[in-house]
């Protein structure tokens, strides 16, 4: 659509040969350069070619000079590059006959004569004045106005100068005059040429001169009687006759415009859409230079095609395959009702109120010229001079203007079959062949023979002009209107109606754009409602009333926002069940996000630190009922697994009497949940012993080392695991935290997190033959028991450290008084029985293990 015009223009031109420019004049200037101008539509285009018919160049003149009311009369190329082109400027105050000289490719006009015409309709003011043929010599041009039997001579002398009259020279008949480049002037008479000076050509063959042109050392002129082309030379003044205008391969019944080249060639504008030259031997087609060549158009619109198969594949793209470039439903199908409106309202507009407004035109105008024509043939016979005259007159004031432009001619045919013009009341002379006449046209001028009167309408110089024939035996009456007046008063006259189908295409969409907002704002209160569900919203409600489709697709998903809730919640209940059996903080550790993405395949390694729970009840607990023993179990695992969790820590391997747990960040956050640990089960016990039940023993060993973490089972059950030689490192320490009644154990490469907490060097171990050097943590312990330990621990370091000096009575001497000051002191009184016992066997290695 963007590319309508040219697109429909290269189409034309492939199709026909021509495109939907009219052309209505061709000149060429001394160099043999070719100039037509055309129109089309309301844009008037210059275009030059050479003698081949190849385009050279293109000028868009100006339409506020060139109007659609103008009238072009004349075009001539002069030297240097300028173009002057007359017209008759219409207008509502009347006709004026301008001339321009138009230069720099079109954009700069400059107004040489603006001369108003006289006469009651238009074809007598244009008859009135009339411009004759250019002549330049030495950058010097000349022309004539001709008004009357007089000649109004006129020169130019350079690009700055105006205007400047010569003289005006008088002649009976005169039509056409021409300025020669020996200074002299001719004038084309009713009966001969006169040349200033004296000379005179008498024309004995009846010649009726329609134009004189200046070419070599001579002139040519046009015999609008016999069709042919004469030439004169300054030498003799003899005219001869070298070019006929009558050949097979042209009709000059078609012709628009003629021009005589200075070589004696003659351009014709055939139809307006050809350009033929008729160089007497043969006959050259030009028109290629009036058009685009086949090949660009071919070029133009495989490139249209393209441009249009990107766009729609980039539109498809965007729109129907990655889905970014949405329109709200308003938007997009607003805009196609109201496509599909001024789409509807305008083809009747053109293919129904315009065509009956051009009928009912036509019908008007055939009505009145017919009934004109046979008032004024009441009074006046086809053979009067005065019936043109007369009968364009009486149709100028017929109708309020509208038949203000009629031509009226009255032709004559010969026993030969040529018709020629017996009288007219436009410009052309009496005598010319009715070819040389825009309103004749022969094979109607014969179908006329028959129907004794016809009537038709042809589109001509961008008018539409409704032609009216009457024949007379041997004469033919042919009165030529325009119809523009009368389309514009059938469009006024018509204009109701298409007021009329506007308002209701407007009121037509307004309802349908109602009810689509109606529907829209119920869709969009859908779409949002499922936004919120999609954006994981629970509890969404969609209210819709009116009973129909879109109520029930608020009921559609309203029930899916309660499926969704429904399939949420037990979700939830699933996703916290498989909680219970793989902790989030276990799948983080296996690098998982989800218990669907774990298998037997998943593992890693990693340093960590470790930590054994291990309790214990008293015998007499362990004899109750199974429900009963399970709520002891389960309330310490409860209370200190929830503390190894919120600690960082990942619980694993849960058993009746404690259960493992590993520590991603370290030492530190092992040991203080160890503390915090031990200090809840001194709150378990404190509410137990009110409860009068049995307390719980709690013994915790902390180590750091590599942590395979995985998962074993079988292909029904699986389970996450933890796998280190620090867990056999805290077993051992477990069992030594039975001997010596210590709550905290772990070895040296965790003491390093304990720094903020009080501990003291408990000695070695063996683990596999590898000495592991052992600490306690005793910030878990009872106060009383922390604060003696905290004040012995100097004290208890030295009787260590003697011990493993192998000095046995120092030792027992110090553990001695450590027990004596603190009997429940675990650690001194298994000291005081390895010192006693190593005294005595000397031989033994020294550890913690020593008398086990």
């Amino acid at each position: 659509m963007l590319f309508w015009d040219l697109g429909s223009e290269c189409l034309s031109i492939l199709r026909t040969g021509t495109g939907k420019t009219e052309y209505l004049l061709t000149a060429a200037d001394s160099e043999g350069k070719l100039f037509a101008l055309g129109r089309r539509g309301s844009v008037y285009e210059l275009v030059m070619g050479d003698g081949t018919g190849r385009r050279t160049g293109r000028w868009e003149l100006s339409d506020q000079v060139l109007t659609p009311e103008s009238r072009p009369t004349l075009l001539y190329p002069a030297a240097g590059g300028a173009v002057y082109l007359g017209l008759y400027q219409v207008g509502e105050d009347g006709t004026d006959l301008q001339l321009y000289r138009i230069s720099d490719e079109g954009k700069a006009w400059e107004l040489l004569l603006n001369q108003p015409c006289q006469g009651e309709n238009l074809s007598q003011q244009m008859a009135s004045l009339r411009l004759s043929s250019f002549s330049q010599v030495d950058n010097v041009v000349t022309f004539a106005v001709i008004e009357g039997d007089t000649a109004h001579f006129y020169q130019r002398t350079s690009a700055n100068s105006g205007l400047q009259e010569l003289r005006s020279v008088s002649e009976e008949g005169l039509y056409t005059a021409v300025a020669l480049s020996d200074g002299s002037l001719v004038l084309a008479g009713e009966s001969r040429l006169v040349r200033t000076g004296g000379e005179t050509i008498s024309l004995e063959n009846g010649e009726v001169i329609v134009r004189l042109l200046p070419g070599g050392t001579g002139m040519y002129y046009v015999d609008g009687a016999s069709l042919e082309v004469y030439y004169a030379d300054y030498a003799d003044w003899r005219p001869y006759s070298f070019l006929a205008l009558t050949k097979d391969a042209y009709d000059m019944d078609c012709c628009t415009d003629l021009w005589v080249t200075r070589s004696g060639d003659v351009l014709l504008l055939v139809d307006g859409q050809r350009l033929l030259v008729d160089r007497g031997s043969e006959v050259s087609e030009l028109t290629g230079m009036l058009y685009r060549p086949a090949a660009q158009c071919v070029l133009i619109l495989l490139g249209l095609g393209l441009g249009v198969l990107v766009v729609t594949v980039l539109l498809w793209y965007l729109v129907c395959e990655q889905r970014r470039f949405r329109l709200p439903m308003l938007v997009r199908w607003g805009v196609v009702i109201a496509w599909a409106a001024a789409l509807g309202v305008g083809s009747l507009l053109r293919w129904g109120v315009a065509p009956a407004a051009r009928t009912a035109a036509e019908r008007e105008a055939s009505s009145l010229l017919g009934s004109v024509t046979a008032q004024e043939l009441q009074h006046w016979t086809l053979g009067d001079g005065d019936l043109p005259q007369q009968l364009g007159n009486s149709l100028a004031g017929a109708a309020g203007g509208d038949y203000w432009d009629t031509s009226v001619s009255v032709y004559q045919v010969d026993g030969e079959g040529n018709w020629t013009l017996m009288g007219s009341n436009d410009a052309l002379p009496v005598g010319v062949r009715g070819e040389l006449s825009p309103s004749f046209d022969r094979s109607w001028a014969q179908e006329s023979e028959t129907s004794g009167r016809v009537i038709w309408t042809d589109a001509r110089g961008g008018q539409l002009r409704r032609i009216f024939y009457q024949r007379e035996g041997g004469l033919l009456l042919a009165v030529d209107t325009d119809l523009t007046a009368l389309l514009a008063a059938g469009e006024r006259g018509t204009q109701w109606m298409a007021q009329g189908l506007i308002s209701l295409a407007v009121l037509l969409t307004a309802v349908s754009l109602g009810i689509l907002c109606w529907i829209t704002i119920g869709l969009r209160r859908a779409l949002k409602g499922l936004e919120r569900l999609a954006a994981g919203e629970q509890g969404v409600t969609v209210t819709l009333g009116g009973g129909d489709e879109l109520s029930s697709l608020a009921d559609d998903i309203n029930a899916f926002s309660d499926t969704l809730q429904e399939l949420d919640r037990k979700q939830n209940e699933l996703a916290q069940s498989y909680r219970r059996f793989v902790p989030e903080r276990v799948l983080s550790l296996l690098g998982k996000t989800s218990i669907a993405q774990v298998d037997k395949q998943t593992f890693v390694s990693r340093h960590m630190a470790t930590m054994m729970l291990s309790f214990q009840f008293p015998p007499q607990v362990y004899g109750k009922s199974g429900r009963e023993l399970f709520d002891n179990i389960n309330e310490i695992i409860e209370r200190t697994a929830s503390i190894v969790t919120q600690k960082g820590g990942a619980v694993f391997n849960f058993a009746y009497n404690g259960y493992d747990a590993v520590f991603e960040e370290g030492s530190g956050a092992a040991v203080s949940t160890a503390v915090a640990v031990r200090q809840e089960i001194l709150e378990i016990n404190k509410e137990r012993e009110a409860d009068d039940r049995a307390p719980v023993v709690m013994r915790i060993a902390l180590d750091e080392g590599n942590v395979m973490l995985g998962v074993v089972g079988d292909e029904d059950q699986i389970e996450p695991t933890s796998i280190s030689s620090s867990f056999s490192v805290t077993k051992h320490l477990i069992a030594l935290c039975g001997r010596l009644e210590a709550n905290i154990l772990c070895t040296e490469a965790v003491i390093e997190g304990a720094k903020h907490y009080n501990s003291r060097y408990m000695g070695k171990c063996l683990e596999d033959g590898e000495d592991i050097r052992t600490y306690e943590i005793f910030d878990g312990d009872p106060y009383e028991v922390r604060k003696v330990k905290e004040s012995t621990g100097g004290r208890f370091s030295q009787g260590v450290y003697a011990l493993y000096s192998r000095d046995f009575s120092q030792a027992k001497k110090i553990f001695l008084g450590l027990v004596h000051h603190n009997t429940g002191d675990g650690g001194a009184r298994y000291y005081l029985y390895l010192a006693d016992r190593l005294e005595k066997r000397p031989e033994e290695e020294i550890s913690l293990d020593s008398g086990a």
